[in-house]
């Protein structure tokens, strides 16, 4: 009989971001290696992670409700939520319901923030191995001193996706080092690698962490290259005034990109840029490592252990003007070099083999 593994972390109400992507390649991986998969959420369970069950929070409260027909499915999903079980949803993972089902696997991991409330379940006397995947950064290493006093004979261990990430952490509990990978490594491996740098993008949820705003004013100074905006959020009607009250014609927002055409996406733009305040990891810049794309990016995530030299890595907006400038001098055999390099990085230390026996590994 196979391992039952239970992956755990809040899927947003869109089914969108770097979490909910993250969580959809360790199902997909965790089933190759022959893992019996389940993914639970707290509420938004509809969407799908390869062939893994998906539960949510309400399926253990009522399951018969549950298990009825649709209307009694969405009615104890709205009751659920309301403000009458807030008290109960807050220590839900403390509950008999959850624990009776968590006990059930052989392993669980979760893929959450230091303050998610689902860090109770890796502080409770479940004896379920149980790992924490960091889905954001940690600035105060303090919350995890805590777990010094988790009697030995409880399997856990931290995940991190880089050593960066983990600095400054003094803990009993074991460290675990998995990066990402990306399930469209075959089509992103046959885009043609080019001495051309014409188009730069960005890519991901428009929000303020993702700082795309001063890229966007940036590129007022290089008319000469296009930026090219790939996403959904709160902020594009904020983008899109910027653009235009600055006559940018060299800058579009060019809408979300599924993850069945990211290949497509790639093949439009030369060099990535990641701007963001805070990433653990991202996955763009694994994927545009294997599209054999140029990086330029802030020192933050996985990223600084990415790259292989601080050629790549920007500290600042004067910073990044200067790396665009660097970059636009050099012959276009140099580029496709750069670009060669990267792609056989990312085959070397990223690829789905290489992931897949990382996180074989860990829950074998």
């Amino acid at each position: 009989m196979s391992k039952r593994v239970l992956l755990v972390g809040p899927i947003n109400a869109q089914g969108l971001g770097g979490r909910y992507e993250e969580m959809k390649v360790w199902a997909t991986l965790l089933e190759e290696c022959q893992f019996d998969v389940t993914v639970f959420s707290m509420f938004n369970s509809r969407f799908s992670m390869g062939s893994a069950q998906m539960y949510e929070s309400a399926a253990l409260i009522w399951p018969f409700f549950w298990k009825a027909f649709a209307p009694f499915r969405k009615f104890s999903v709205r009751f659920w939520g309301s403000r009458w079980f807030k008290t109960r949803r807050d220590t839900f993972f403390d509950t008999w319901e959850w624990a009776e089902f968590a006990s059930g696997f052989d392993h669980i991991v979760l893929f959450i923030t230091h303050q998610s409330r689902e860090l109770r379940i890796f502080e409770s006397d479940l004896t379920v191995p149980i790992s924490v995947r960091f889905t954001g950064t940690i600035h105060d290493f303090s919350a995890l001193q805590r777990h010094a006093s988790l009697p030995d004979s409880l399997p856990r261990n931290y995940i991190f996706h880089s050593t960066f990430l983990a600095k400054g952490l003094n803990t009993t509990i074991r460290k675990v080092f998995i990066d990402q990978t990306t399930l469209a490594e075959q089509a992103l491996l046959n885009n043609e690698i080019t001495g051309q740098l014409k188009v730069f993008g960005m890519i991901g949820l428009f929000m303020e962490v993702k700082q795309m705003d001063q890229v966007i004013e940036l590129f007022e100074e290089f008319p000469e290259f296009r930026l090219k905006i790939f996403g959904i959020g709160e902020l594009q009607s904020q983008f899109e005034r910027l653009i235009q009250e600055s006559n940018l014609k060299n800058v579009e927002l060019g809408g979300f990109v599924p993850p069945s055409r990211i290949d497509g996406l790639y093949a439009d733009i030369d060099c990535l840029i990641i701007n963001s305040k805070e990433e653990t990891g991202p996955m763009t810049g694994i994927e545009a490592m294997a599209a054999g794309k140029l990086i330029l990016s802030k020192p933050v995530g996985a990223m600084a252990d990415r790259l292989p030299d601080n050629g790549s890595i920007f500290v600042s907006i004067d910073d990044l003007k200067r790396k665009i400038l660097q970059l636009s001098g050099l012959p276009a055999d140099e580029i496709l070099q750069a670009k060669t390099v990267l792609r056989e990085r990312y085959r070397k230390n990223y690829s789905i083999s290489v992931l897949k026996s990382a996180i074989e590994d860990l829950v074998a």
